[in-house]
């Protein structure tokens, strides 16, 4: 009876001691494991979902930009002018910056518009609208600096040699080359502007990934059947 109560008391004792130094370096890598994995597998997801919120952010704001640029540069369209001969629809078109004149209005008006659409240093797309003014429906000029509204401000501005934000093609499919000093078509280029390749590139810092979208689509010009440097 004894030795069964000695036996007992030494478990008691051996149990009020607490881990040894070795149980407790195995108790803390085991948790320091744990805690390594656990933390991976949340910084993955949280990367994996700030990509993602980045990349769709990123493509709702290039469909926009494109939507919004495919939408008034296909309806450009030369602009008549009294006792002399049509003003050819684009007046700058530029690797960065194009501006015309489109059929496409807005409000209760259904006037001509002159239109400007530029890309500048910081990434920005505006957009310049002038209503068009006339006195016979018929002539309309484009006085005043209208209103101007940016798109997107997340653009992607070319580097030197890289694709340019705006192209011009001839009806035969040949690009025109703007003059390497300013980056614009000549007067002479205008007139022969045929297609309009745009190309929009927006990429957001929210994720260290890569996340740009890029779109590129070619305009037709309906109302410029035959560009060719004359009336059309």
């Amino acid at each position: 009876m004894n030795r069964l109560a000695r036996t007992v008391l030494d478990r008691v004792r051996r149990d009020d001691r607490g881990l040894t130094l070795v149980e407790l370096l195995i108790a803390m890598g085991l948790f320091a494991v744990l805690l390594a994995i656990v933390g991976g597998t949340f910084y993955s997801i949280t990367t994996a979902t700030t990509f993602a919120a980045a990349r769709d952010q990123n493509g709702r704001a290039v469909s926009t930009a494109m939507n919004e640029v495919v939408r008034k540069v296909r309806s450009a369209a030369d602009n008549p002018r009294l006792g002399t001969s049509d003003a050819p629809a684009f007046a700058v078109a530029g690797t960065n910056t194009v501006q015309f004149t489109t059929l496409v209005a807005t409000g209760r008006t259904a006037a001509p518009q002159q239109v400007r659409f530029t890309v500048g240093s910081s990434g920005t797309l505006t957009e310049q609208i002038v209503p068009g003014v006339t006195t016979d429906n018929a002539y309309y000029t484009f006085p005043g600096s209208g209103t101007t509204t940016t798109i997107t401000s997340s653009i992607v501005v070319p580097a030197a040699g890289a694709t340019p934000v705006f192209e011009y093609l001839q009806l035969s499919g040949a690009t025109l080359t703007p003059d390497p000093s300013t980056g614009l078509l000549s007067a002479a280029q205008l007139g022969q502007i045929a297609f309009v390749r745009v190309t929009l590139r927006v990429s957001s810092s929210a994720s260290t990934l890569q996340n740009g979208t890029t779109l590129r689509n070619t305009i037709g010009l309906p109302n410029l059947l035959d560009p060719t440097g004359d009336q059309s």
